[in-house]
């Protein structure tokens, strides 16, 4: 038995064969990112054309239909391909009844990076209704009460 050195469960990579920031790339990379959510892939690395401008590093989380996906490119093109990529990424997850709720385009590989996802609208709003009731319980000092 041959061993290659990798883990027996790594995804190898997968190759985006059209060149960064031409027609149909976004299709190509958003296809790649789309179908990597449906098999519940929550990081990859995709190799580009030409080869300096990557790898492009991606991880995903689910949530339920809820997808948010970052992008971890070192090449300063392939950030800016990305970023203009993003509103026809989340128009494809739609179309595949997913929601991409969250996206950015970052530096650093996605792998190490640590993101955390915005909380929903409702989440949000018993978060601030819960500060609003810590700041309304707090006692209140300096101040002194007199009865006549």
């Amino acid at each position: 038995m041959r061993s290659t050195g990798a883990p027996a469960n790594a995804t190898p990579p997968l190759t985006v064969h059209t060149e960064v920031g031409t027609s149909g790339w976004t299709e190509e990379v958003g296809t790649h990112v789309v179908w990597m959510a449906h098999q519940g892939m929550t990081d990859a690395s995709l190799r580009l054309q030409p080869e300096h401008l990557g790898p492009l590093e991606v991880k995903i989380s689910l949530h339920d239909n809820d997808a948010s996906v970052w992008f971890g490119a070192s090449a300063p093109a392939t950030r800016a391909a990305l970023e203009q990529a993003l509103p026809q990424l989340k128009e494809m997850f739609a179309a595949q009844g997913m929601t991409l709720t969250d996206a950015g385009v970052s530096r650093e590989s996605a792998r190490d990076a640590q993101y955390a996802p915005r909380p929903s609208a409702s989440a949000a709003a018993a978060e601030a209704e819960n500060a609003t009731a810590v700041a309304v319980a707090a006692p209140r000092r300096g101040l002194i009460d007199t009865y006549a």
